[in-house]
């Protein structure tokens, strides 16, 4: 894939560190819950569900690119993480807000 300049990652090699980084961010959010270190779960589910987010939309901006370097499990383990990363930073935020 082509190396060009904007605002989501652009290089396979960029996006899955993005993967990792969300993977390790999942896995501190766990274990803080099971700490019941409510106030930095809650930090840290908000602020790794936006680079899960932002990760998942820069892997499926690539394979629509590039179809043949981004993969298929790239693109569906980022949207996992997006998805339960995200989720729990939404439901966060909607309860600090009192909805």
């Amino acid at each position: 894939m082509r190396e060009k300049k904007g605002f989501l990652l652009q290089t396979v090699s960029q996006m899955n560190t993005g993967a990792i980084v969300t993977g390790l961010g999942f896995l501190l959010y766990l274990a803080l819950s099971a700490l019941t270190l409510e106030t930095a779960a809650d930090i840290t589910a908000v602020a790794f569900g936006v680079v899960s987010v932002y990760v998942f939309a820069s892997v499926a901006a690539g394979r629509s690119r590039d179809g043949e370097t981004v993969s298929y499990s790239l693109l569906w383990g980022t949207g996992a993480l997006a998805l339960l990363l995200g989720g729990c930073g939404v439901l966060t935020i909607r309860m600090w807000l009192g909805m």
